[in-house]
């Protein structure tokens, strides 16, 4: 490529420097994309694809898009995976060509995105980065979870056989944008999970040394974290924190080492963990169906104001908490400002008006803040004091802590005598700062707005002295100053005017006065627009010494956020405040399902439910659209909703504390795994019954039922003599498999409860209440009519249902089958000892397929076949 020019040579040596990014590379106002990463981001963005040097033999691809749109076409390249390396022009194109110069200023990936306008405000943006190092049976499995646009800095480990799915539950729930491993074979453990969420990952080459590792994380957090949270313990945890540190460093990412306030290790024990399936099946984060927020759980508890509380929000609902104090300390912060409906209202019209301070933070420390954004922050801390007296006369104590903001009138003072009122967008154009903030900027300033008058006045004085009514002083960047004559008046311009410019219908001229002047403007300018931006960087950069303390007062303003959303949704859905005791009760009083009450169409019938030790498993039936689900659901968004801290939707309710809540509700397969239903089903119970403890909740809905009858029931009453007898767990049982009633009388522990069902001729009621008891039927064909099948179908369908009914009620033991059913075992006449030998006389090596099928057919037959018909045989 000899031929190329030299911007296209250009172009190529920043594109060898960074071979894995798109280079958006700008040319004027457009940044430009060439070659291979044309065609591919063309297709990405949905831009035309065209070609430059249309006339060459050889013409290259390019795709274009306007810089002040640029932030739209970043977002959809990032949203498909891509890193894109932004290349800007970093001096003005001079007057006579040549080649501008140009730098990288930016690398973007998908997790390392701190602009607000390319981030969803209510999740946080995870960079994941996992490692995986030998030692023990099943070895270590680290992970580092980072929001480059928080601050958000929180490691994991995990070893032996339930390693690899704890920390996959992990990742399906952080969702994270991005993912790093740092060997190939953390790469195959992990990719296959991520990859289908639509999460892009790379392989770092990353060499684990310990000594270099501990020294990355003592040079960002210190010493004193590394002991205080025994770092040396958690090898892998740590070897992903370097990695995700030495990834961003590879970046350039102006943030590293600034913002990530604390390095959070998360350890099982600490939060309650959800796991992705209960949480899918509970709907607590996106709807099933949709996949939506609205309609989850989340999306009806969200009253939050700030973009801090709403994501904040996210991580209690996914890891509600374990310790009755901290529970209680949250109820009482909710039942305080519940009661206060005035306070409630004006604190929510203050938090209405703030300044998202975690991702400020970020953008701050990344040098990407204007002068607007700070006067924005200015705003945002002197609303702090006011909504701290808001709070001056409650009582509950995390609200008193929560009200306790750092002192930041310094901070406001500054940005106030500094900075203007409305500064512009652009840093570089002047009029950023304050009248007497600076003498010299104040000097400068009048310079130039002395220059301003000086020119009005002169360009008055020569049309007074030449007569040129018409005439006229102009400024331009290559020229500068000049007085402009149209060509009628050329004949009366005085002997001192020098040329400048010719025009068309005009020509420029300069005095050696207005040269003068100009050298005093433009240099008065030139220093003015940079000074101003001199002392805006150094107030920049003292405000982001104070980091930490802004950081602090977001955590604050993000709790008092979700409490006041707690105490709102109390109010406006009529949620009770739940007590906690020692006793391992649930005493649920007309408990509602949070969601499911929201729906206007139908009205929501409340039920009771009550659990004891010596009662822990419940076993409901009753038909299907009776409501089963609903209430088995119901009461485990209770139970999750009270340990978050959150009131809860029931008139009055008695709950223990759950080390776990599992819910396996419904079946599908997984063909990304070829997983079938039944075996995903059969995996999930599996989990379960692994997991759990006397001290969990268990929510099985229809266990067994992706397999034939007697297979599903047999699992079925399996699982429920499991957790009956060994785990001994509070369980709600919903099911279809009307015998399993029976195990009230054989297993202790065990009670059975029905959906209420109201029968008039062919139709039927249901009421929705659970009362004691059993159901004997399903309801099936009349379900079917609900739904609107044809009537010949359910015609037909109940006379096949009477008479399956009619044969089970003779042969209770038979099952449906495609197969023959051998009722009794083969007579000893020999026919057994004779099929067998002529099993062992096949040669299958000279039989083709369909022969051996014959011979096993014919083999079949003779076991099979009645005496009489072995005699006629004989015969």
């Amino acid at each position: 490529m000899t031929d190329l020019t030299p911007m296209m040579k250009q172009y190529l040596s920043f594109k060898e420097q960074h071979p894995d990014k798109i280079i958006f590379f700008q040319v004027g106002d457009f940044f430009e994309i060439f070659f291979e990463d044309a065609v591919a981001a063309a297709r990405a963005m949905d831009v035309v694809l065209t070609t430059r040097e249309s006339n060459k033999k050889n013409p290259i691809p390019m795709a274009g898009v306007p810089i002040h749109a640029a932030d739209t076409y970043l977002n959809k390249l990032l949203a498909h995976g891509f890193k894109v390396a932004l290349c800007e022009q970093v001096e003005e194109a001079a007057a006579g060509g040549g080649l501008v110069r140009r730098e990288i200023t930016r690398i973007l990936t998908p997790g390392t995105v701190t602009d607000p306008e390319m981030l969803e405000e209510s999740r946080n943006n995870y960079l994941a980065v996992l490692c995986a190092l030998p030692g023990g049976a099943e070895g270590y499995y680290g992970l580092a979870a980072v929001d480059v646009s928080t601050g958000d800095f929180r490691i994991n480990e995990r070893s032996g056989e339930e390693a690899v799915p704890a920390l996959v539950d992990e990742l399906l729930r952080l969702q994270p944008a991005e993912s790093l491993y740092c060997s190939s074979g953390a790469a195959q453990t992990f990719r296959p999970f991520l990859e289908p969420q639509g999460t892009p990952g790379t392989v770092l080459d990353f060499a684990a040394d310990p000594v270099q590792i501990k020294e990355t994380i003592t040079g960002q957090w210190g010493e004193e974290t590394w002991e205080k949270l025994s770092l040396s313990r958690y090898p892998a945890a740590v070897a992903a924190a370097a990695a995700a540190l030495e990834y961003l460093q590879m970046l350039q990412h102006p943030a590293r080492g600034k913002h990530f306030r604390r390095l959070e290790l998360f350890l099982p024990g600490s939060r309650m963990p959800v796991d992705g399936i209960t949480a899918q099946n509970l709907e607590l984060i996106r709807t099933i169906r949709e996949g939506k927020r609205k309609g989850s759980l989340l999306g009806l508890l969200d009253h939050c104001l700030t973009a801090m509380g709403r994501r904040l929000l996210r991580r209690w609902v996914e890891q509600p908490l374990l310790e009755q104090n901290l529970i209680e300390e949250r109820q009482e912060a909710v039942a305080e400002l519940r009661q206060n409906p005035l306070t409630r209202g004006e604190l929510r019209a203050a938090l209405k008006q703030l300044l998202d301070l975690e991702r400020f933070c970020s953008r701050l420390c990344a040098g990407r803040v204007n002068a607007r954004d700070l006067v924005s922050l200015k705003e945002t801390l002197q609303k702090l004091d006011p909504l701290s007296r808001l709070l001056e006369e409650r009582r509950a104590p995390l609200l008193q802590s929560l009200r306790q903001f750092p002192d930041f009138s310094a901070v406001v003072d500054g940005i106030g005598r500094a900075l203007a009122d409305e500064p512009p967008l652009q840093l570089r154009e002047g009029g950023l700062i304050r009248d007497g903030y600076s003498e010299e900027v104040d000097r400068l300033r009048s310079i130039t707005s002395d220059g301003r008058g000086w020119l009005l006045e002169f360009e008055k004085k020569e049309r007074h002295r030449t007569g040129i009514k018409s005439l006229r002083v102009g400024y331009n960047r290559n020229f500068g100053y000049y007085i402009e004559v149209t060509r009628p008046n050329l004949a009366q311009v005085p002997s001192d005017y020098l040329r400048r410019q010719t025009l068309v219908n005009a020509e420029r001229f300069v005095t050696e006065s207005l040269k003068e002047m100009e050298g005093q403007i433009t240099g008065a300018q030139e220093q003015l627009i940079r000074l101003e931006y001199e002392l805006f960087e150094a107030l920049r950069e003292e405000i982001a010494a104070g980091v930490p303390l802004l950081q602090a007062a977001a955590v604050r303003l993000a709790r008092l956020d979700c409490l006041q959303g707690f105490a709102e949704a109390a109010e406006r859905y009529r949620y009770c405040r739940p007590r906690f005791s020692g006793e391992g009760r649930i005493r649920i009083r007309r408990g509602r399902h949070p969601v499911v009450e929201q729906n206007p169409e139908e009205r929501f019938v409340p039920n009771d439910l009550l659990m004891d030790d010596g009662v822990p498993v419940h076993i409901i039936t009753g038909p299907n659209m009776a409501g089963k689900s609903t209430y088995i659901r119901s009461a485990a968004l209770i139970c999750l909703m009270a340990q978050m801290g959150s009131f809860v939707p029931a008139e009055e309710a008695e709950l223990p504390v759950f080390d776990r809540i599992f819910a396996r509700v419904g079946a599908s397969d997984d063909l990304s795994r070829g997983l079938s239903t039944f075996m995903v089903e059969m995996q999930e119970t599996a989990q379960i019954l692994n997991e759990a403890t006397p001290r969990s909740l268990l929510i099985l809905d229809e266990i067994g039922r992706g397999t034939s009858t007697y297979d599903g029931m047999s699992i079925a009453r399996s699982v429920l003599e499991y957790i009956g007898r060994r785990i001994k767990a509070k369980t709600l049982f919903s099911t279809h498999y009307h015998e399993l009633t029976n195990l009230e009388e054989e297993l202790a522990g065990v009670k059975n409860y029905t959906m209420a069902v109201k029968e008039k001729g062919r139709e039927v009621l249901f009421l929705r209440r659970v009362i004691a008891g059993r159901s004997d039927k399903s309801y099936g064909v009349n379900v079917a009519r609900l739904a609107g099948l044809p009537p010949e179908v359910l015609l037909r369908a109940e006379a096949i249902l009477a008479e399956l009914e009619t044969a089970a009620s003779k042969m209770p033991e038979k099952q449906l089958s495609l197969l023959p059913v051998v009722a009794d075992p083969p007579p000893a006449d020999g026919r057994a000892e004779k099929v067998l030998g002529e099993l062992e006389a096949l040669d299958l090596n000279r039989m083709t397929p369909l022969e051996a099928i014959q011979h096993l057919y014919r083999l079949q037959q003779i076991l099979f076949q009645s005496d009489e018909e072995e005699e006629d045989r004989s015969n």
